[in-house]
């Protein structure tokens, strides 16, 4: 990793968003916890007012008008020379390691996947097309929507930093990354976990890993993983996934093509290097070295030295021997719940599991979604219906039909209640599945319990 990784500086002025206003905040206390940070590069809000100028979009962020096309306009743009300046000395300081060019918007500080983030090159050219493609989601309608619904307020920054990663050959990247509750409403905190690149939150499964499951194994990742999947390599696809007939269709689908370790990114530096399980250095052997039983320490003395639950994003390397635990997002938590007495419930029709939200919302419509090419259609009847109740296949959620095809806010946004059902193809996390967007905007969610003492009507 570069160097100076501790220190995050601010370009411009003006809004930051919430994402890196929480990492500035907990960044020192995060280091004295153990943990460690990457150097950050901020562009606050002001720092793209001579952006927007140069190309006619407008004064100021908060000065653009929504016109049509306005996204394709923003991802064309020009930059001005300062901010050409910056991003070259951006990429000079990061040397040839590829970046992460992240959204940071006013209200969402776990990054609800509603404003893009984008993996790139360490190219000006590959940064600057990073940088117009997450500014320009700021104006999509989705996020427009999420922003009403959520009440989140307005205001944007960008975060740029280096990939966490070690080398592999010719690529880089984690040992192992995710995503992580330092405690719950149950009480117990938890990770999830895939090898490499993804986080178990852009990747279509992951492992949940809680501090009691690993106990037996005195914290040794591997020995725990190959108890409990059996396929190292592959410990990322679901037991149900390994079982399914999708491995064996006529598309041609394989475990290494479609339920791989790691995200394949557009770059093309990802695009040939997608598996550090093929590296000549043996994922195992790294694995061993891992006592994940130290990050659940860390877990618990985040909490209790920032007083409040956290949700966060992590990665773990290996260097010189010595385990290095990455924060790369955090976020408070409140795991309040609601108790309420509800009324007579009259004829059930659907239970749920893994809920999330509390209290009652009243829908007369049902609408289904359950394949890619549903999901226009659901989009025209959602800008004619509300409070209705969604009932939608957990594979829409996941870009693997392309960008057109995955489930965004602006599609769903007036749906008041909604019933993922669990797809064979993906079935993972639902936790990670719409990326807290629901839960923000106030509407009920839960999967589909054909298991429940009432099965679905």
């Amino acid at each position: 990793m570069p160097q100076n990784e501790s220190s995050i500086e601010i370009i411009g002025k003006g809004n930051i968003g919430d994402k890196a206003r929480q990492l500035i905040e907990k960044t020192p206390t995060l280091r004295k916890i153990g943990f460690s940070t990457p150097y950050r590069m901020v562009l606050a809000e002001d720092f793209f007012n001579g952006f927007f100028q140069k190309n006619n979009i407008g004064n100021s962020l908060s000065d653009v008008k929504n016109t049509e096309n306005l996204e394709e306009k923003i991802k064309r743009g020009g930059l001005d020379f300062d901010e050409f300046l910056t991003l070259k000395a951006v990429s000079e300081m990061h040397g040839s390691f590829p970046l992460v060019v992240r959204s940071s918007a006013e209200g969402d500080s776990r990054g609800t996947g509603t404003y893009k983030s984008e993996f790139c090159d360490n190219e000006i050219p590959q940064i600057r097309k990073a940088l117009t493609s997450v500014l320009a989601s700021y104006f999509s309608e989705s996020a427009v929507a999420f922003r009403r619904d959520a009440n989140t307020g307005e205001g944007f920054g960008i975060i740029i930093e280096p990939l966490i990663s070690q080398n592999f050959d010719s690529f880089s990247a984690p040992v192992i990354s995710g995503f992580g509750y330092t405690s719950t409403a149950r009480g117990p905190g938890y990770i999830n976990a895939v090898p490499g690149i993804g986080g178990g939150v852009d990747t279509k499964d992951g492992e949940r890993i809680t501090k009691d499951a690993v106990k037996p194994f005195k914290g040794n990742l591997q020995w725990y993983l190959i108890e409990e999947i059996g396929d190292m390599c592959a410990f990322n696809a679901s037991k149900v996934m390994k079982k399914s007939a999708l491995l064996k269709t006529d598309s041609g689908l394989t475990l290494d093509q479609d339920y791989n370790c790691s995200v394949y990114y557009k770059s093309q530096y990802f695009k040939q290097h997608g598996e550090i399980c093929r590296s000549s250095l043996n994922l195992k052997d790294l694995l061993e070295k891992i006592n994940i039983l130290d990050l659940f320490k860390m877990m618990d003395k985040m909490e209790k030295t920032l007083k409040k639950p956290q949700y966060f994003e992590w990665a773990a390397t290996v260097e010189n021997e010595k385990v290095k635990y990455w924060i790369t997002q955090i976020a408070d938590v409140n795991k309040k719940l609601d108790m309420m007495d509800f009324e007579d419930l009259g004829e059930i029709m659907f239970m749920g599991h893994t809920v999330t939200g509390t209290g009652i919302k009243e829908c007369n419509k049902i609408a289904n979604c359950w394949n890619p090419d549903e999901v226009e259609s659901l989009y025209q009847f959602n800008k004619e219906n509300k409070d209705y109740l969604l009932i939608f296949s957990s594979r829409l959620t996941y870009g693997g039909f392309g960008p057109a095809r995955k489930l965004r806010y602006g599609d769903f946004s007036n749906a008041a209640a909604f019933l993922e059902i669990q797809d064979a193809r993906h079935n993972g996390d639902p936790v990670a599945h719409l990326g807290g967007q629901l839960e923000l905007a106030g509407k009920l969610f839960g999967v589909m319990d054909y298991d429940a003492e009432v099965e679905p009507n």
